[in-house]
């Protein structure tokens, strides 16, 4: 999240007009993504949930854990689409497009870590 963090406070524009800039950013947030459905997975199997058999279902194997709500999951749950789009379709996305999702996932990635931590760190 801390490489991700300084591409997020830019302006959009900003980041549209530099490649450099758009890459990095691209690429940090596919990190949280793929960083997060693997702690979802290992989250779930520790605890006897359900192995998912897709990105985005990881998520709501927290659910029943009592680690996220389900409308949390809901929404954040779409940042793997993001993460797969921009993996495998990537020239059918728009930089508008890209850079809004990434900026308003930023936010639900940090409120999901809070969750972890409060229920796995302090308790």
């Amino acid at each position: 999240m801390s490489k991700l963090s300084p591409y997020v406070a830019l302006p959009n524009d900003a980041i549209m007009t530099n490649q450099d800039k758009l890459l990095a950013m691209e690429r940090s947030f596919q990190l949280v993504v793929d960083e997060a459905i693997d702690i979802n997975a290992l989250v779930s199997y520790q605890l006897g949930g359900k192995v998912s058999d897709s990105y985005k279902s990881t998520f709501y194997e927290l659910v029943p854990l009592g680690i996220v709500e389900q409308s949390f999951a809901d929404v954040i749950s779409e940042s793997a689409k993001v993460r797969n789009q921009l993996t495998h379709d990537y020239d059918k996305l728009s930089q508008t497009e890209i850079v809004s999702s990434i900026k308003r996932f930023f936010e639900l990635y940090k409120t999901y870590l809070d969750k972890l931590i409060k229920r796995f760190i302090v308790q």
